[in-house]
């Protein structure tokens, strides 16, 4: 389901910002691929002793914009792959997003977010060198899943597996600003480095990435 929703909305950010560029065929259209190193906070709240968190992961993006001016642009983008994940040692308790846990047998907890974002992009600068800024709204989607092999109580509900089993999933929006740099090649396109700073189901999140942008 998730993964239908989001290639619904990447389909339709294609055709809201290709029709323009089409129409008066001077290349106001750009798309960017690139990776993203983002930091999602979310599982720290499970550090303690014996608890090891890696809250840091490498995720794609798609980016699609349209100019409306030479220094303004509007944006949609697809930010797919992030998780993070905390190992939980047997006998831990806590609470997490407002609710009790305990673990009976080692566990693995992962967060798996995938969003997409809406927003306006201002650029400047002289020469192949520019700079920009971006804000927005990041629409973001996150499931969380236990790993063990036992049991682990959430929310006052036991789940006993020897696998994995999702414990939680929530979406919402928040709003998001960026800074980046690019750098035009002599070919027409760009080479572009940003960072995001975002929140997800509370928490803060960031993230530095780097694209490769051409127009058409």
């Amino acid at each position: 389901m998730k993964t239908n929703k989001i290639t619904l909305i990447l389909i339709s950010i294609v055709a809201f910002f290709s029709f323009p560029s089409f129409a008066e065929e001077n290349q106001k259209t750009y798309v960017s691929f690139g990776m993203m190193n983002m930091t999602d906070e979310g599982l720290d709240v499970l550090k303690g002793s014996g608890v090891s968190v890696d809250d840091s992961s490498t995720v794609g993006n798609l980016t699609i914009g349209y100019k409306v001016t030479p220094s303004l642009s509007i944006e949609g983008a697809v930010i797919a792959g992030g998780e993070v994940s905390a190992s939980i040692p047997s006998g831990d308790s806590g609470t997490l997003y407002g609710e009790s846990y305990s673990v009976n047998g080692v566990a693995t907890i992962k967060a798996e977010t995938d969003a997409y974002l809406l927003g306006l992009k201002y650029s400047g600068g002289n020469g192949p060198l520019s700079i920009n800024v971006k804000v927005g709204q990041l629409f973001w989607d996150v499931d969380y899943t236990a790993s063990l092999n036992g049991t682990v109580t959430y929310a006052g509900t036991s789940y006993s597996v020897n696998s994995s089993v999702k414990i939680l999933s929530e979406d919402g929006n928040d709003p998001y600003m960026g800074i980046g740099a690019s750098y035009a090649l002599k070919n027409g396109s760009f080479i572009e480095l940003d960072f995001i700073s975002t929140e997800i189901h509370d928490t803060d999140v960031s993230g530095y990435g780097l694209s490769w942008v051409t127009k058409f």
